[in-house]
């Protein structure tokens, strides 16, 4: 009858190309092996560390940590904005001048001012009451002067 082969069990190992026991010659070609592409190492980020990387927030715990910044920077922001009311101070009397030509803010500052204060301060009080932010005067301009 011929040669004779003994026939053995066959265990198949899942993932490897088989084998048989008695020779090379019959060995199926095995497929090319694909060598993945290279890639450099990814930077871990804070999420990585923390154990967080596969996290996503729901829709509501999204809205939970935007209320929840809102209400921690809200009084940082609103911080400067606060003021605080003062008294009005007491009210002056006044009289209203139209300007004439060759009339300056110093000369009615002169006239205005108290006994010992410097003439710069009565300039500037006067600037203050007719809300100026120069002290150039036009002839014909309404000045408030306060009365004597």
């Amino acid at each position: 009858m011929g040669d004779v082969i003994p026939l053995r069990q066959y265990t198949p190992t899942y993932g490897q190309p088989y084998v048989p026991s008695y020779g090379r010659a019959y060995v199926p070609a095995s497929r090319p092996t694909v060598v993945p592409a290279y890639r450099p190492a990814r930077e871990r980020t804070i999420a990585d560390r923390l154990g967080l990387a596969g996290l996503r927030p729901t829709r509501r715990g999204r809205v939970t940590l935007v209320l929840l910044a809102v209400l921690l920077l809200a009084p940082t922001i609103t911080w400067g904005a606060t003021a605080v009311a003062g008294s009005p101070g007491e009210p002056t009397e006044v009289r209203v001048h139209a300007v004439q030509p060759g009339e300056t803010l110093w000369g009615f500052a002169q006239e205005v001012a108290e006994p010992g204060e410097d003439v710069r301060h009565a300039v500037g009080r006067l600037q203050e009451l007719n809300q100026m932010s120069s002290g150039a005067l036009r002839v014909g301009e309404l000045l408030l002067l306060p009365k004597e």
